[in-house]
């Protein structure tokens, strides 16, 4: 027999443990320079491709090295992103210093009241001042002003005043003397205020400190809207380094999430008085570029800045919540959601309902032919006449939305300080001009459904009234086309719609206006798209899916309706036409401008027949963008005025309101709502009817207006139905 013969070759295990050791030699032997080429072929995000740079640069330069435990490791992307934190908190200090080091003669910091004293007498003799206040944090109705930034603008000086803040260095003012000293300056309706975000000190102040601040005259936030409602930022320290060529850092970049309280005050003079200083300096920018555009200027110191007080009664007034109704609507709700699901669920299989690719696949087996996506409009209703379980999802659907966005979320938004619950109104929310709501953890009071809307009560003794400008854009879009079959359905009182389908169809306006169940005609019902669709920049494609028809034949109907709507077509062309060569149209009569800088764009050459062609994907995006803008000319202009006459019909709606102790609810689309008290008259109505039909006129065409009155917003009657002695219905 041969020998039992052993060979000298590891073990399985023991191969591996070798292959691990002879890769950490390597990983070992990697030098820096190719770790950093290892990590930046990764597949990284913009922003940690720029604070990996930012950390190679600086271990470059020696400002900082590897972290002292990961020394014999190999050099990772986490350890880099952990640099880049200390390398932050470096350049913040670096920050802090040189805003110390380098901080003006004129920055005073009163802790004494003889230094108080003397500010008040300075600041009494200003025609204009610029305050701001420094806070724990940004909620106005928890959080506290922990002091006062004035600025006497005439010898310009910039005071801060501090009131909380944890540094014991020196001592400070007493909060509630320092508040009831400057009430008379504040209050003073004399002394004109600049303010950066007037509106959250303005807040501030009512709430932490019982100051109704008087005299607003500018804020430099919102002009900035007017002057450039394109910019990326509206951030004060943002401006300051883009327009006024001073280099500023914003409040996070400088303390993270600190509050002002825990700012030393030597820091926190540096910071505040910054920001008096940059307000009013932006605020002289701001103004002078203003003069020079149309009546721009006119119309924000007579508009815009009047109706800043009004949003933020609106805003702290808050909105009263029906939480029994809600509870009891929302267990209504969750039945009819379960019995909707169970009837899909029993024709297409057990299914995840909010998965679109387990949907499609179940559609798709259901109906036996393939869909695009399971989009709601374009999709699933239509296929809702043909299946009635499209149906059901549908409303299962509907159902869910409306719990998940209003019955089960607004109730957990009630304000415990104050009851109700709040929104943000955001007067220039959209690039128009037009309002926008929510954000913050607030909600969006402008886009409650007709359900959710029913939550909202009128408090005792109160009535929520509506005021719905009748047709404004189709009014707007009359006055601004002089359209003739427009002016003409608006002077004789008969549906501009089904005036139009009238014509374009040759029948008799009965049969183009409505149903017998009150419903649009076909006929109707096109020439709102139509004509609506063009002033909404809507393309032939969008037309198509809108109306059911192909691309061709909506760009044929399209066509047709222009020929026959000549002055239409005629002010979209001038419109598209001003943009291409100015890059902006006018709003209003030069009260605005919507700027389109992309409609003065060359179009870039695509090839026939390669459009699609990955070659020309920057050609498409391009042209795409300049489509786009030149679409959005007309509809900014009408958009726009249609802001402008909600604005201007608001400031003389508050007359009313402060005359006859009512509150503000809210601007809602083409609607203003108010809280009037329910002894409501003839007169009254009268008079809401004159200022929402008679502030802002416009050419050729009367305005009109529907007034409805409710306790339970969404369950009103009309004006009409009230003088003739109907009860409002109880809540």
């Amino acid at each position: 027999m041969g020998k039992n013969i052993r060979l000298n070759n590891p073990r399985p295990n023991e191969d591996k443990s070798l292959s691990k050791a002879a890769a950490k030699r390597r990983q070992n032997k990697e030098t820096i320079g190719e770790a950093w080429q290892r990590i930046f072929a990764m597949k990284n995000s913009p922003s940690d491709e720029r604070r990996l740079s930012e950390v190679k640069q600086a271990m470059d330069d020696g400002i900082i090295g590897r972290e002292p435990n990961s020394a014999g490791k190999r050099f990772s992307k986490a350890e880099a992103l952990r640099l880049w934190a200390e390398l932050e908190e470096l350049e913040r200090r670096d920050r802090l210093k040189e805003l110390v080091d380098s901080m003006p003669d004129n920055y005073r910091l009163v802790t004494s009241e003889h230094d108080f004293y003397e500010m008040i007498d300075i600041l009494a003799k200003e025609k204009l001042i610029v305050f701001d206040v420094e806070t724990t944090g940004t909620d106005v109705y928890s959080d506290k002003i922990v002091g006062h930034v004035l600025s006497a603008t005439s010898v310009d000086t910039h005071y801060y005043v501090p009131t909380d803040h944890d540094d014991a260095s020196m001592s400070q003012l007493d909060r509630v003397f320092v508040a009831e000293e400057l009430r008379s300056i504040y209050e003073d309706k004399t002394i004109k205020k600049i303010a950066h975000n007037a509106k959250f000190d303005i807040q501030m102040l009512k709430n932490d400190l019982n100051i109704d601040l008087g005299g607003l005259y500018w804020d430099t936030m919102e002009a900035m809207r007017l002057l450039n409602e394109n910019e990326s930022s509206y951030a004060l320290k943002t401006l300051a380094t883009k327009y006024l060529r001073d280099n500023s850092y914003t409040y996070g970049e400088l303390f993270g999430q600190a509050g002002f309280n825990e700012i030393e005050l030597q820091t926190a003079l540096a910071y505040a008085a910054k920001d008096g200083d940059l307000t009013y300096r932006l605020y002289k920018f701001q103004r002078h570029h203003l003069a020079k555009l149309g009546n721009m200027l006119d119309y924000f110191l007579n508009v815009e800045m009047p109706l800043m007080s009004i949003v933020s009664d609106i805003e702290l007034r808050g909105y009263d919540i029906d939480t029994e109704h809600a509870e009891r609507y929302a267990e209504e709700l969750r039945k009819k959601a379960s019995k909707a699901h169970d009837n899909v669920v029993k024709h297409l299989g057990d299914i995840n309902l909010n998965s679109p690719a387990q949907l499609k696949d179940a559609i798709e087996a259901h109906i036996g032919r393939e869909i695009k996506d399971t989009n709601a409009k374009n999709t699933l209703k239509p296929l809702a006449k043909e299946f009635p379980v499209i149906a059901d999802l549908l409303e299962y659907r509907e159902i869910t939305k409306l719990l998940s966005t209003y019955y089960d979320a607004l109730p957990q938004l009630i304000n415990p300080k104050t009851g109700r619950i709040h929104t943000r109104l955001n007067q220039n929310g959209a690039k128009t001009g037009r309002f926008s709501s929510g954000g913050g953890g607030s909600f969006n009071i402008q886009n409650q459904s007709g359900d959710a809307r029913k939550m909202f009560v009128a408090p005792p003794g109160h009535y929520i009234v509506n005021a719905d400008f009748a047709a404004q854009e189709v009014r707007i879009i009359a006055s601004l086309s002089q359209e003739e079959v427009l002016l003409d359905a608006f002077a004789r009182g008969v549906d501009a719609y089904a005036t139009l389908a009238s014509r374009f169809f040759g029948k008799p306006y009965e049969e183009c206006y409505k149903l017998p169940d009150g419903s649009d005609t076909p006929e109707r019902k096109q020439m709102k798209v139509v004509l609506l669709s063009s002033m909404y920049g809507a393309t032939k494609f969008g037309l198509s899916k809108t109306l059911g028809i192909s691309v061709d034949e909506a760009e044929e109907f399209r066509q047709t309706f222009f020929d026959t709507y000549k002055k239409i077509g005629a002010f979209i062309d001038k419109a598209q036409a001003f943009a291409k060569r100015n890059g902006f149209v006018w709003i209003g009569d030069k009260a605005r401008k919507r700027r389109l800088p992309d409609a003065r764009k060359r179009p870039k050459r695509i090839p026939y027949g390669k459009y699609w062609d990955d070659a020309y994907e920057d050609a498409r995006k391009h042209n795409s963008a300049i489509n786009q803008a030149m679409r959005q000319a007309p509809n900014a202009m009408v958009q726009g005025l249609a802001a402008i006459q909600t604005k201007v019909t608001m400031i003389e709606l508050d007359k009313l309101v402060k005359a006859r102790g009512w509150q503000w609810f809210a601007p809602i689309h083409d609607e203003i709502v108010l809280y009037t008290t329910d002894d409501l008259s003839a007169e009254d109505i009268a008079e809401i009817d004159r200022i929402m039909t008679q502030s802002y006129l416009l050419d050729g065409v009367d305005n009109a207006t529907d007034i409805e009155i409710q306790r339970r917003w969404g369950e009103s009657i009309t004006a009409e139905e009230y003088l003739n002695g109907k009860e409002v219905p109880d809540l």
